[in-house]
């Protein structure tokens, strides 16, 4: 027999989830047979797999050791991979903001790195955070097991800003209750043209698989999804502008596409943008710049600085400044 008191950072999930970490191996149907004969118990009494863990809860699972040990996954952790990473990295990623009370941690992504893992192989911030924790003892191989920390929202691969990840559990319920549902997030994007479209913009689109881009439809169309955006006009020269976008809505692409769908397309950017543009970018000027949001009933602000490029860029067309917001 195996018995898991629940700590904070196991707890608000579903019983059956939490046993299939611990148990990557066991069969669904093996599992559920399980609780229905009392062989796993939360808190000494029969579960059906849906209750919802708290602190302080006992987990029981009533097999042998061996049986136990079959399920268990033998595969060690490839800890030297996110080391690996971490090392790579570990002068080009800075930390905005750490709390470990909270289970988070706030990076400011430099363009280039993607956030998740992809068929590429390439490495990415994902892998990052697990080489950083890891280096810096913040969890061990064996809390790697039980709650795998990751990235909670997502840039694209050279969009460069503000990427809010989890550690563990209480990460994950911060992030879905303060930043997704509750926080304001802003970018800054660098666009060819006076820009002259300020206010909030809601419109459908829909996604062309075969292009991997966003295309404006009819609310009618089965496929729509609903996108609302908010632009504001920070500096402007006569071919570019430097614009602040408000994200209300989170579809992929979506400030891309919705500033190239106005007319004044992100410079530098590949897929939606302008190739014929005088503004020379090697990589879209989109940058993550600022959350705001709650915690603890304080207005909390985290910033992400402008990477060099663009501030290279804001500099060439708009003059020197301390701060290009001001």
């Amino acid at each position: 027999m195996k018995e898991f008191i629940i700590t904070n950072d196991m707890a608000s999930q579903r019983l059956d989830k939490f046993i299939k970490r611990q148990l990557p191996l066991c069969p669904s149907g093996l599992l559920y047979k399980q609780l229905r004969k009392k062989n796993i118990t939360l808190n000494d009494g029969k579960a059906t797999g849906s209750e919802i863990i708290k602190e302080g809860d006992s987990v029981k699972i009533w097999f042998s050791d061996e049986t136990i040990e079959k399920f268990v996954s033998d595969k060690k952790t490839d800890i030297s991979k996110y080391l690996a990473v971490y090392d790579k990295y570990k002068n080009s990623i800075e930390v905005i903001k750490e709390s470990q009370e909270e289970g988070y941690i706030v990076f400011n992504k430099p363009a280039g790195i993607l956030s998740q893992s992809d068929k590429s192989g390439d490495p990415s911030v994902n892998d990052y955070l697990i080489g950083y924790l890891f280096a810096n003892n913040r969890i061990t191989e064996e809390s790697f097991k039980i709650s795998k920390p990751s990235v909670c929202n997502r840039l694209d691969r050279n969009t460069s800003g503000l990427i809010f990840c989890s550690m563990d559990l209480k990460g994950v319920r911060y992030y879905d209750s303060n930043i997704k549902n509750g926080g304001d997030k802003y970018y800054l994007a660098l666009v060819n043209g006076r820009f002259g479209k300020e206010g909030i913009f809601e419109d459908y689109v829909k996604k062309d698989a075969e292009d991997n881009k966003l295309i404006f439809v009819s609310k009618d169309d089965p496929d729509a999804l609903y996108i609302k955006t908010g632009f504001e006009l920070v500096r402007a020269a006569d071919d570019i502008s430097l614009v602040k976008a408000h994200l209300f809505t989170g579809r992929s692409h979506q400030i891309r596409a919705h500033l190239s769908h106005l007319g004044f397309p992100i410079s530098g950017d590949p897929k939606y943008g302008n190739k014929n543009s005088s503004i020379k970018a090697l990589r879209q000027m989109l940058h993550a710049y600022e959350i705001v949001s709650s915690e603890n009933d304080n207005n909390i602000k985290l910033v992400a600085p402008l990477p060099d490029d663009m501030e290279k860029l804001c500099k060439k067309h708009f003059g020197p400044s301390e701060d290009y917001l001001k």
